[in-house]
């Protein structure tokens, strides 16, 4: 049975002991893909594939905190090129991944969005790198 996660799953940096939030998250996502290789002969009269190279992207909107250590991170890793370790999902009752995906990343883009009478909203797109780790584990 489906079970309602969207306001539970969060997108946390991480230094590889601790994990913290976002602050102002208001949206996430996580898109994982597969290249297709096709590998159809002439025998066959239907197309067949292999699945190729893996990777993957996350997008999240955020307010704006110019305070939020998490979100200096991510600006300084844009500016850097340097990769953050991140963990997009829900967190088990001692603090480490319970319920989603770890992964390395780097920034893709960070853009702000001026809106009159709101808040300051940042959209930060990351390019995963390298493997991504699920939890619980897949068999």
């Amino acid at each position: 049975m489906a079970k309602s996660l969207g306001n539970t799953r969060k997108l946390y940096l991480t230094t590889g002991t601790t994990y913290n939030a976002l602050t102002g998250e208001t949206t996430s996502s996580i898109n994982l893909s597969a290249d297709m290789i096709e590998v159809s002969d002439k025998s066959a009269s239907w197309k067949e594939y292999l699945a190729g190279y893996k990777g993957g992207t996350v997008d999240a909107t955020i307010f704006a905190d110019e305070t939020d250590e998490q979100q200096k991170t991510l600006l300084e890793a844009l500016h850097n090129g340097t990769e953050v370790k991140c963990f997009l999902g829900n967190l088990g009752s001692n603090n480490t991944p319970a319920e989603g995906d770890a992964f390395s990343a780097l920034v893709a883009s960070i853009g702000e969005t001026y809106d009159t009478g709101s808040a300051i909203a940042r959209n930060i797109s990351l390019q995963i790198t390298g493997e991504v780790t699920h939890y619980p584990a897949l068999s």
